[in-house]
Order: structure tokens, then sequence, then C-alpha cells
């Protein structure tokens, strides 16, 4: 990258301009030899600053010296120069078309290593398309969790099962509300299940079931009582909850991203953020669950696959499959068959 004191071209930047717009080419702007800023391309920055935006790599950094500025517009050479209220950010446009911006180093640097980052997400629409065609072929992950759909539907062992990415177990049940010293003395649900058999209990129905497998922690329990209240602060990367209401036969999914509910139907402009639930009743096997523009979308490849291949008949059990492939879902069988699982009562208050 070619570089140039400020001194020379500050009452007249038309001719540097020029350059940029004829190469393409970043020039370094220095004072008194030490780099202060770069002149780029704007087509360059305004890709910089499109990937950066997605996500949060601390505040970007502002001139630490606020300089003296132009009143307005100047003109310099076939281009006009509008300087920015810092003093130091410029914009150079001709025939009111950006072509050229200044930037200091440290924002540009910024928006450089945010940028790199939110490209490693980002595929066209083929790409993704394809991607996600590879990831619905992939088999589950362990004994998956389409073998627990029957059961859960008679509310059986748990009416609630939810699947969370980012804090872990231990942190997550206590943000549940379940209690620290069970969780410390590493309490199992067959002591439970014995403690009810003998002192003719019903603690099992009242007891935060919770572990880690494919880098999720899940969470079994009943919704009985409200015995458990969720404040994850910030909310999770992703969250999955699967509701069963078997008196009222309302079995209902929804998941999240970073706390917005990702509806299963196109949302409209006029819409609520959050439009409806989905009740795993309305999906026909053999039929498209979701509408392509519907943020739910994604999943339909997945689980088109699981009716493909797997031996699944019933809907619910095929969905379960299809969420398998979909985010690598998987609870462990022989574990929570046996009570070999960690739990958790309510926090006494």
């Amino acid at each position: 990258m070619n570089s140039i004191e400020l001194c020379e071209v500050i009452a007249d930047f038309g001719r540097l301009i020029g350059r940029v717009e004829e190469t393409g080419e970043r020039v370094c702007i220095t004072d008194g030899g030490e780099p202060t800023g770069v002149l780029l391309p704007a087509a360059e920055l305004a890709d910089l600053e499109h990937f950066a935006q997605r996500v949060h790599g601390g505040p970007r950094p502002r001139p630490k010296m606020v300089q003296e500025c132009p009143v307005g517009p100047e003109q310099q050479g076939s281009y006009i120069r509008y300087v920015h209220t810092d003093g130091v950010r410029m914009t150079f446009t001709r025939g009111r078309v950006i072509v050229a911006e200044l930037r200091s180093v440290d924002e540009l640097n910024w928006l450089e290593g945010n940028a790199r980052t939110g490209r490693q997400g980002y595929m066209d629409p083929k790409q993704a398309a394809a991607f996600e065609e590879f990831l619905a072929r992939q088999p589950p992950v362990g004994d998956g969790i389409a073998w627990i759909a029957d059961d859960w539907r008679d509310q059986e062992p748990f009416t609630v099962l939810e699947f969370i990415k980012g804090p872990a177990a231990e942190e997550i049940a206590l943000a549940y509300g379940a209690d620290a010293q069970d969780i410390t003395d590493g309490l199992l649900l067959h002591q439970v299940r014995e403690w009810d058999a003998r002192d003719g209990t019903d603690d099992l129905l009242r007891v935060l079931v919770f572990g880690e497998a494919a880098g999720w922690t899940w969470l079994g329990y009943h919704d009985f009582d409200n015995a458990f209240s969720p404040l994850l602060n910030p909310p999770p990367p992703q969250q999955i909850t699967l509701t069963a209401t078997m008196a009222k036969a309302i079995y209902d999914f929804s998941y999240s991203k970073d706390g917005v509910y990702q509806n299963p139907f196109p949302i409209e402009d006029r819409a609520d953020a959050r439009r409806d639930m989905y009740e795993l009743i309305w999906y026909t096997p053999g039929e498209t669950p979701f509408a392509p523009n519907a943020p739910l979308g994604f999943l339909n490849p997945h689980i088109r696959r699981a009716e493909k291949e797997t031996d699944w008949a019933d809907s619910i059990p095929l969905f379960f499959a299809g969420l398998e492939r979909a985010f690598d879902l998987s609870l462990p069988r022989d574990a929570i068959t046996s009570g070999h699982v960690r739990c958790a009562r309510p926090a006494r208050r």
C-alpha cells in the first residue's frame, strides 16, 4: 500500500482520489511519518461495513482528538470533500456518487477484524442451500432424540424438553431456579425415584433433569406448578423448547436465536415479532412443514431427509428426527431410562 504525507494533499486531494478511483488501491495517509488514516474506495468500505455489522466486536474506535473541520463541502479537483464532525474522517464524491473514504487506522483495523469474523458465517443462497442439503444427510449424533418422542407425547418422562447453546449445564440449571446444593451434591434421578417409592412422595414430578450432549445443554422437567422459571441474561445463542400438554393435545415447538423468536410463518410488515407458535400436529409427513421464506424454512430439508432415511412413521418422532439432523441434538437414552442423570429440586425458599 502506497503512503503519502497529509501535508502534501490536505489542500487538494483531487489527484490522489483520482488514483484511488482508477486503480482501486488504498493509500496510507501519514503525519510526520506515522500512519494516521487510510484512503480507500467507497465500495470496499461498504463491503467492510456490511460484514462488520454482523458481529459485536466492541465499540468502534473514534479519533481521540477532534480536529477543526471546514464549515461546508469543499471542491477539490473534480471531487467534493465532506469532512466529518471529528475532523478526521472524510468522504469524497463526484457527480453525487461517493468515490472514496478516509478512515483512521484504528477504525479500519476494527472494521477489518469484525468483517473477517462476519464473513466466516456467510454463504450466498446457492451455497447455503447446498450446505443445508449436506447437513440434512448427516446421521444424528449419539442416541438422537426421536427415541423419546412417543413417551414425551404422553408427558413421560418430561412435559418440557429444552436444548440451550452457550452456558454450562450447571449454570443454566441455577438460572432456572434449581437448588444449588442438589447440583453440588450431584443428585441423580434414580435417587429421587427411590425416595418416592420408599416414602410415597412425588418429588419426581418436581425436579429439573439436565446434562450436556453434542455441544448443547439439555433440560427435562414437568411444568405443572411453575417450579422452574428461566432467567437467562443475556439470552443464549440458540434455544429450542418442546412442550407437551396431553390433556389439550397441544405439542409445540419453538426456536430462538440470540433471544429472537423464529416465527414458523413468513413475517408480514405489520406482524408482531412473535406471530404464532408451531404445533407439531400441524406437520403431515410427506408435506413441507414450513414455507421456504419463513424463518424456520431451513428445517425443511432435514425433516424431509428424516422421512426418507428413518424407520419412524408417526409425525412427532419424524419431526424429532428432523430436529436431530438440523441441530445435532441428542439425549442419553440409557442414562435417562436408568435414572443415572443429574437432577435438582427447586431452590428452597
